[in-house]
């Protein structure tokens, strides 16, 4: 493309926005600019690039803002973090009255604008004309939400000022107005006690802790039935509106959360909090509406209950946000950098890398292992077996055992050669094979017979039982969902990361690439809090290592005993998922991949969790992990190690996952652009975009990324930083490896 030339498709815009912003300064052409935007390949990805590059153009800033209220739902509650935090640090009236709009349609909405903008706008207060600003912004929001009940503008209610029916209907929504004020009060102390409690769990005994938590669960149940109480017409007064996403454009999301349950509550124990656990039901609101009078509702049940056993009436601190504030800071302090600092000052020795390995060798057997609970990880849930199993071969699965080594055991495969190796048909296979197929035919039921089994229960298993006895088990939109609930933890970079990782999902399931991410929803509450959602039938891979040493079994041994007949399916399940993570933390530069930050899941994926540092920094900003990402001997092992079929497999995945990842780099610019903007994230304190650009290999030829790539696999292999990261780890925190 010409350099002065504006890019019309997702695959021309490898450009960042203030780029964009000077073609189209210099071009002074508003008609050719006005065509890009009229045209049929003007895809909403392609409209926010445009929206960022013309963001202080009032006319095509305008004109882009109108276009925002014909795109598709799903996409628009996807960016609203972005369009909040455009609000919050540039300021944009057309956008503050977007927003507004999206207000009035929605009550989730409401409440997703609303806790990005008080998670987002906390540095402004430092500039009290700007926080003004945004406090007002915050009220009309608000106005916007209220008066959304009523649908019937001027111009009807004076043509019907003598219809009865038009005037009943006309007070019903003027009620409808009140209500909402109401809930919109109600549903702001149900979650902040549901985010406070993860402060309070603290302070009671461990041993009392689960007991505490039922109680409270019964207390927020008891305040879900006097909303229920105090209007029977409206289906939001049923629950607590939480603003999950929706599943796909046709649906309505299930958002309404209308009953919590005490199987699956958890809590998981840190320095200075408690996250828990909780497994929630939610439908929609829009078919709850539809069955208002269908839905049966406990007769005054509600009306004996206490105020103390109501979450909505129990008391809330004034100083709460102040609070999470603090312990997200100590938590920020009490990161790797602060034990660096503190080995560095305690040890002469600890000079350099090399010393520091001769230092971890000689102190493996102190006392200073500590025992680590990770929060994301089925722990609770697995029961792992104390006995040794004894080790056995594995029933060899014959079809895939053909696919995979129709080339034969004897043939060697140069998998770093930097030449092109010829394809494969059994692998280019794999690579090409429809997502939705593999996922639909390949799923490994759980092993209940098996002696090794450090998940437990399938969730699928528990979710049914759930649902079955729901009294909502009749609603289409029904969801039983796994939530964490977390209160001094910042949330906001966590977010940004899954929104990138849910974007590099999405190009892979579109070319059709078996490529395995999980994205995990985040919803942002405040600055220092929020909620997710809970990785289900995981286990952290330090967890597995330690079950697996006293097992006295290696990573593959594990696998190939508790997989058995399905071994090949999980060996290629890990493969893809270790390719989609590879990438992912090659791009993003995320590192502390310590196997307290990586998962198992019970189909044999990696998952990577906890993404605190990314970006442009790193625990202590030591350079500790140098490699591009973790290859490990156990992965290696699990891929037949490098002269196998799988391994080769592994890398073509590489390669086709990244080159499709640069055809729509676009799409990934976009996200961070817009939020690195005078932002205050950790993952910012370094990073310059023309660095994470040159990540892409834009300028380089599809046989000079091939290479490039090749070179990344080979720096990662057993990389000896990665190996002294890990003992680190395991000195200072007790991590395995």
């Amino acid at each position: 493309m010409n350099n002065q030339q504006l890019p019309r498709t997702l695959q021309e815009l490898d450009i960042d926005t203030k780029e964009l912003s000077k073609r189209i300064k210099t071009l002074q052409n508003s008609k050719a600019v006005l065509s890009i935007f009229q045209s049929d390949k003007f895809t909403p990805e392609i409209l926010i690039h445009y929206f960022m590059a013309t963001f202080n153009e009032a006319g095509p800033h305008q004109y882009l803002t109108n276009r925002l209220y014909h795109m598709p739902k799903k996409f628009i509650e996807y960016y609203i973090p972005q369009f909040v935090y455009m609000v919050v640090k540039n300021g944009s009236q057309s956008m503050e009255t977007f927003l507004e709009s999206l207000s009035s349609q929605c009550i989730a909405n409401y409440f997703k604008i609303l806790w990005c903008l008080i998670a987002y706008s906390q540095d402004e207060k430092k500039n009290s004309k700007t926080y003004s600003k945004l406090e007002s912004f915050q009220r009309r929001l608000e106005k916007a939400m209220i008066n959304g009940a009523l649908t019937m503008n001027n111009d009807q209610i004076e043509q019907n000022k003598d219809n009865p029916q038009f005037q009943e209907q006309l007070m019903k929504q003027c009620m409808e107005k009140e209500f909402r004020s109401h809930y919109m009060i109600a549903q702001d102390r149900f979650i902040i006690q549901m985010i406070q409690l993860s402060l309070t769990l603290k302070s009671i005994e461990n041993e009392n802790r689960k007991k505490y938590l039922y109680s409270q669960i019964q207390k927020g149940n008891n305040a879900i039935k006097r909303m229920t109480n105090m209007n029977r017409s409206l289906a939001y007064f049923r629950g607590i509106i939480i603003p999950f996403e929706r599943e796909n454009e046709y649906s309505e999301a299930s958002n309404l959360m209308v009953n919590i349950c005490e199987e699956g509550a958890a809590c998981f124990n840190t320095k200075t909090r408690v996250p828990y656990r909780i497994v929630i039901e939610t439908i929609s609101i829009i078919e709850q509406q539809a069955k208002i009078d269908s839905t049966k509702v406990d007769e005054n049940e509600s009306d004996v209950l206490n105020d103390s056993e109501d979450f909505i009436q129990m008391d809330v601190p004034n100083n709460l946000e102040e609070q999470m504030k603090q312990l997200t800071n100590e938590k920020q302090q009490d990161m790797i950098y602060n034990q660096l600092i503190k080995y560095d000052s305690q040890s002469s020795s600890f000079k350099d890398f090399d010393d520091l390995n001769q230092n971890i060798e000689l102190n493996k057997n102190l006392e200073l292992i500590k025992k680590r609970s990770n929060s994301w990880s089925d722990t609770e849930n697995s029961q792992l077996s104390e006995e040794r199993q004894e080790i056995h071969s594995p029933q060899k699965s014959k079809d895939l055992e053909d696919g995979l080594s129709s080339q034969g055991s004897e043939q060697k495969i140069s998998s770093l050669n930097i030449g092109v190796v010829e394809q494969n048909q059994q692998i280019q296979g794999f690579i090409q094979s429809p997502i939705k197929q593999r996922q639909s035919i390949n799923y490994i039921q759980i092993k209940s017979n098996s002696n090794l089994n450090p998940w437990g229960e399938d969730w699928q298993d528990k979710i049914e039982r759930i649902k079955q006895e729901s009294k909502f088990k009749d609603f289409e939109s029904l969801k039983i969902r796994v939530i964490m609930v977390k209160g001094g933890d910042d949330l906001r970079q966590e977010l940004l990361i899954m929104q990138v990782i849910q974007k590099m999902q999405e190009i892979f399931r579109s070319a059709q690439l078996n490529l395995f991410l999980k994205p995990y929803e985040i919803i942002v509450v405040s600055e220092n809090s929020g909620i997710l959602e809970f990785v289900q039938n995981t286990v952290s891979m330090d967890g597995l290592k330690k079950y697996l040493a006293k097992q006295k079994l290696s990573l593959v041994q594990f696998y190939k005993q508790y997989f058995d007949s399905d071994y090949h399916q999980a060996q290629k399940n890990f493969v893809e998922s270790l390719a989609g993570y590879s990438l992912l933390c090659y791009f993003l530069k995320i590192k502390d991949r310590h196997n307290g930050n990586i998962l198992v899941n019970n189909q044999g994926h990696l998952i990577h969790i906890d993404f605190g540092f990314a970006l442009s920094i790193s625990p202590g900003n030591a350079g500790f992990e140098t490699a591009p990402f973790k290859m490990t001997k156990d992965y290696l092992e699990i891929m037949d190690n490098k002269n196998s079929s799988m391994f080769e497999y592994f890398r073509r995945l590489m390669f086709s996952g990244f080159m499709e990842i640069r055809k729509y780099c676009a799409s990934i610019f976009q996200i961070i652009e817009i939020m690195m903007e005078k932002s205050n994230f950790n993952c910012f304190k370094f990073f310059e975009f023309s660095e994470f650009k040159q990540r892409f290999l834009l300028n380089k030829t599809e046989i000079q990324c091939r290479q490039e790539i090749d070179k990344l696999i080979q720096m990662s292999i057993e990389d000896s930083r990665t190996k002294l990261y890990d003992q680190f780890q395991y000195l200072t925190n007790g991590i395995y490896h």
